[in-house]
């Protein structure tokens, strides 16, 4: 019997000479030099990379397998949104010790509820329930978020937030006395897409951000009031939200429907989207020709999530880590005895 691979993998990122890697497959070996996950968090020190390719089986749990106490950079095989059912390196990792301060997270599948009491960067990750950033200048980058995004520790100051690229399909929810800032992402699916929990004393920039109605009911922008609460929205687009709270800026900013709450400057209400966008219900949000919101922005940036310095990126759920892309094989060999298998894959953006 022959069998007819085609592939296309790419090199792995050059790693510096000064760290280790370690690769993990508890699925097909001996593609991975370890088995389990608590294997090769023993044999990594501070700065090493663990990668953990994709497998349909969860990399946990096991004993450490959710809090880090060594600062680590672990890969996953990111997923395809269009293809839901391939493999995803599935775990839960978050810093809960002061020695996993810096660690980084990329293309992960994090299926449980996630908490960091220490400084951590999620990149590329997709997290089926709520991620908890409890420690200054934490970050999230180009992750799917399906439930609630949590920022602050609410008992201290917390500054430095970036949520940045990120599809919310659940809330956000900063905590009292923290400052943080969402650019360039995509809210929808929830009824409020910020609900500050009657928390106060609180900062938020909201830029280049589209909050959409998915159709689940008149959706409402903040929730949980309480005060002050210091929101800034500045070039965001507005899919018939109802806006019913106080301490609001709005500058550069269009919403399809009209409310009096809305105050500051440049911003257009009553604008039909489909003018905006080519299909916001169908989730293409790029401008169309001639759209309002193209160099309508703060500074002459385009309005929505592909403006500002670093727009929204299409394909963030890609990693450096080669992923399968499509994967078909008939059931059965042809009648002369062949099995044509076709792989593809595909590393980085």
């Amino acid at each position: 019997m022959k069998v007819f691979v085609f592939a296309l993998i790419a090199t792995l990122a050059v790693i510096s000479l000064s760290a280790a890697s370690f690769t993990v497959d508890n699925n097909i070996r001996p593609t991975g030099q370890y088995s389990t996950w608590i294997s090769a968090y023993n044999a990594a020190a501070d700065g090493d990379t663990i990668y953990l390719y994709p497998s349909p089986y969860d990399y946990g749990p096991g004993w450490n397998e959710g809090g880090l106490g060594k600062r680590l950079t672990v890969i996953g095989g990111g997923f395809n949104p269009d293809n839901p059912a391939l493999p995803t390196s599935r775990i839960n990792l978050y810093v809960n010790q002061a020695g996993g301060v810096g660690s980084v997270f990329s293309g992960l599948h994090l299926y449980n509820g996630i908490t960091n009491t220490y400084q951590a960067y999620y990149v590329n990750c997709r997290f089926d329930s709520y991620i908890s950033l409890q420690a200054s200048n934490s970050e999230l980058k180009d992750c799917l978020c399906k439930s609630a995004v949590y920022v602050g520790a609410g008992s201290t100051n917390t500054t430095g937030f970036l949520i940045h690229g990120c599809t919310l399909n659940g809330f956000f929810q900063p905590a009292s006395r923290t400052d943080a800032t969402c650019a360039n992402c995509v809210f929808s699916g929830n009824v409020n897409h910020i609900d500050t929990g009657g928390n106060n004393n609180l900062s938020c920039y909201l830029t280049n951000c589209l909050f959409v109605n998915s159709g689940e009911g008149s959706h409402t922008l903040h929730g949980g009031y309480s005060g002050p609460v210091d929101l800034h929205f500045v070039n965001c687009i507005m899919e018939v939200i109802a806006i019913n709270a106080s301490y609001y800026d709005f500058q550069y900013c269009i919403f399809e429907g009209s409310s009096t709450n809305i105050s500051g400057t440049g911003n257009l209400q009553n604008v039909d989207l489909s003018t905006v966008m080519e299909d916001v219900n169908a989730g293409d949000y790029h401008l169309v020709a001639g759209s309002p919101a193209i160099g309508a922005g703060f500074n002459g940036e385009d309005i929505g999530i592909y403006g500002g310095a670093t727009p929204f990126n299409d394909l963030w759920y890609l990693t450096r880590l080669p992923s399968i892309t499509e994967f078909t094989c008939p059931p059965v060999v042809d009648e002369d005895g062949n099995l044509d298998v076709h792989i593809e894959a595909q590393s980085g953006n």
